[in-house]
């Protein structure tokens, strides 16, 4: 390229710069091109610069990382809190849903209904014209009707439209910061959210997948799998 070329954006760099130091207002493009720029597109803005323009872009570039960092880390910890107050008072997670021969098989801490899923989705997955185990008979009995998944059902709605709207709330302070703030707690409110509506697919479907096995309906585990796990 010809050194004689003028590079409006560097410029436009420049001047935001100077801009920046002189009143503390921070635009939205500077901020941008600092968090996001790689070291040699850096580097590049401070060539063929004079050590005072250097000097200005060093201190802008410091200025706006600290900055952006402190608001990274006020904004996961805001996410962190209302992610936790959502994840702690789930209506799911509820003792009246304990079954003690389920929660008996896994882990003490785990959601009741949540257990519940996992115990059903195997015993779709294993039956083969008959129920593997005692246990297995004790859940088709007890789940073979609609109404047996009612409360079950309204607590699901009920976490469903919670992480839905905390998943809102947490889109809005990572749009309002501009660019990405992680944080494990949101990775579980969406990974939650995705997990509650696939139990509800299979609590709203299980009493139907019982009654088709009891008249001879269901060919098998791969229509299980397409009617009740792959399907909208």
């Amino acid at each position: 390229m010809d050194s004689g070329i003028i590079d409006f954006k560097k410029q436009k760099f420049i001047r935001d710069c100077i801009e920046y130091l002189k009143t503390g207002d921070l635009p939205t493009d500077l901020r941008n091109i600092i968090n996001s720029s790689n070291p040699s597109y850096i580097e590049y803005l401070k060539k063929d610069n004079d050590d005072s323009t250097v000097k200005v872009i060093d201190t802008v570039i410091n200025k706006v990382r600290q900055s952006s960092q402190k608001q990274i880390t006020a904004s996961r910890q805001k996410i962190n809190i209302i992610a936790l107050a959502t994840l702690e008072k789930l209506a799911t997670d509820d003792k009246r849903f304990e079954i003690p021969e389920v929660i008996e098989r896994y882990r003490e801490t785990i959601n009741p209904v949540k257990a519940l899923y996992y115990d059903l989705q195997e015993i779709m997955f294993l039956y083969d014209g008959k129920p593997k185990n005692k246990h297995h008979k004790f859940l088709i009995d007890k789940f073979s009707k609609k109404e047996s998944f009612d409360e079950i059902l309204v607590a699901v709605n009920r976490d469903i439209e919670d992480l839905k709207e905390c998943r809102e709330r947490i889109r809005g302070i990572r749009e309002q910061l501009k660019f990405s703030s992680k944080s494990e707690y949101n990775k579980k409110i969406i990974d939650l959210y995705s997990e509650m509506k696939q139990w509800k697919r299979l609590f709203e479907k299980f009493p139907n997948w019982v009654e088709e096995h009891e008249t001879g309906t269901c060919k098998g585990l791969l229509d299980t799998l397409k009617n009740f796990f792959l399907s909208e």
